[in-house]
């Protein structure tokens, strides 16, 4: 008997409007966003050359008042914010009267150029989204502006982001507090493979406390036993089972830069790593999510698990497959004190020379306030778990608008009789989400989270990391090379590029 269950991860564009559609990876640009971007640069090219990588003079700490109007905040971004958090746009005109007059640009290298490019013309804009570039790359060129004296991390508003501000202290100065924070990377899978071949739920070994390392690689050992053609794990490399064991490869600990590739705990992991390979349960990374679990021959994938679960759902449902979907933390290490997990983070920072620095606070609180209103919380989850089903808000055949028509309770369409068409339902089973939530919510004290510098500094060092067989935490894992011998080669060019941030900081 066929067994599909429609169950997805998804977060709905509300959830996403509340949210400001805020994060470290935002959606892309939309197309007109792009050609304005484009545009846009090729018209300042001659003034951008390098701008990521200019130095500023430290950014001016000026009061606000806070009864003074919000007014307009200008915004740089690389997607249309005002439409797609449409909702988020009204609401901060009509709770603190503030508009935001937004511009798009490129993302990536053209964000920080163009960002760059408008503080050195003293053309800042007041608010821009965090990148992981952000941290300790712009704020050691001083392209932001502290905020210790705008919002206070005591307050009950920011319960339980006090700690996780402190992983981005810089010199003793806050410029970067995130609002909402992502889960990052999960080992996602499909319960109905496991269940058809006789092998435990990762679900329930983490509810027991036996979700660990060791579990992890025999439940790949028997996967790939079946099968030649099995993969056990894919997807993203070493970064989230390094973060299980406590220590990050590079932390910026407010006034030290450390490298920790040394670190017995890191050569520890990255050994197991190793030998999974040498064992034959990995794969060769990157697989899009939409169709990893399609041919049934991988049994786990280590993505961000709100998009990866719910693009594998929808994928596996519009095909007509048999699935269950699920997903559970990187599994913990049997040697650490603690569970730890890998984290990513969503939120704004006020560029250094903002001229409306009240209406950019405003613009990170009301964000903040709208994460924490219980009332939105207790929406969401209501939406996120939502099991009825769903239909599309028009007739496939006449075109009639239910909304707009106040009839979205009908099942078929009053005009021309047709039935309506049912669309992919994404919703949680309630077990799914609170474990969702508890590896979002730090106050909830299920996880001690850890972000990892890496991607903090400049292209070449990232590159040194990840992205190629040749990368210190790809290669080993994906394509047998050695961490011993990969660390030799590129240690000290790694502490070259630190040691250029090291003395920034020392200055700073």
């Amino acid at each position: 008997m066929k067994k599909t269950k429609i169950r997805a991860a998804l977060l709905s564009a509300a959830v996403l409007l509340v949210s400001g559609c805020g994060g470290g990876r935002a959606p892309a640009a939309t197309e007109a966003g792009q050609t304005t971007a484009q545009a846009s640069q090729t018209e300042k090219a001659e003034t951008t050359v390098n701008a990521a990588n200019m130095e500023f003079e430290e950014a001016e700490i000026k009061e606000i008042d806070k009864d003074q109007p919000t007014g307009t905040i200008k915004l740089l971004i690389y997607y249309d914010l005002c439409s797609s958090a449409a909702d988020l746009v009204d609401l901060f005109e009509s709770r603190y009267g503030g508009t935001i007059d937004q511009e798009i640009c490129g993302s990536g290298t053209a964000y920080f150029e163009r960002l760059g490019t408008l503080v050195a013309a003293d053309s800042s804009p007041d608010i821009t989204r965090y990148e992981w570039a952000s941290f300790p790359h712009g704020i050691s060129r001083n392209m932001y502006t502290p905020i210790d004296t705008y919002i206070d991390l005591d307050s009950d508003l920011w319960v339980g982001m006090k700690d996780i501000a402190e992983q981005f202290a810089y010199s003793g100065k806050h410029y970067y507090v995130p609002y909402m924070l992502s889960s990052n990377f999960a080992i996602n899978y499909n319960k109905c493979v496991l269940e058809e071949h006789g092998l435990e739920d990762p679900m329930e070994l983490y509810k027991n406390g036996e979700w660990t390392w060791d579990s992890f690689r025999d439940l790949l050992r028997k996967w790939c036993d079946i099968s030649p053609d099995h993969i056990g794990y894919t997807g993203v490399g070493a970064m989230s089972f390094i973060a299980t064991t406590g220590t990050k490869v590079i932390d910026v600990q407010n006034t030290e830069i450390i490298n920790n590739l040394n670190s017995d705990k890191i050569v520890r992991c990255m050994e197991f790593l190793e030998d999974l390979y040498r064992q034959g349960l990995t794969g060769t990374g990157y697989v899009d999510p939409g169709e990893a679990f399609v041919d049934g021959k991988t049994l786990f994938l280590g993505m961000e698990p709100v998009w990866s679960y719910g693009a594998a759902c929808e994928s596996l449902f519009r095909k007509n497959l048999d699935y269950d979907m699920a997903f559970v933390p990187f599994p913990r290490d049997p040697n650490a004190d603690n569970y730890y997990i890998a984290y990513d983070s969503f939120g704004y920072m006020i560029p250094a020379g903002a001229k409306n620095i009240k209406g950019a606070v405003d613009w990170i609180t009301l964000n903040r306030e709208e994460k924490m209103d219980p009332d939105n919380i207790a929406k969401e989850k209501a939406e996120q778990t939502d099991p009825s089903t769903k239909y599309y808000g028009k007739c496939p055949e006449c075109k009639y608008n239910y909304i707009e028509n106040n009839t979205d309770d009908l099942t078929e369409c009053p005009n021309c009789g047709a039935p309506r068409k049912v669309r992919f339902n994404a919703y949680y089973i309630e077990e799914q989400y609170d474990l969702l939530q508890d590896m979002i919510t730090p106050e909830n004290g299920k996880f001690v989270m850890l972000f990892d510098n890496v991607n903090g500094f400049n292209a070449d060092l990232s590159a040194m990391f990840q992205g190629s067989e040749e990368s210190l935490l790809d290669g080993p894992i994906f394509a047998g090379a050695s961490f011993a011998q990969l660390r030799e080669s590129y240690y000290f060019s790694i502490e070259s590029i630190l040691d250029d941030y090291r003395e920034k900081l020392k200055n700073a």
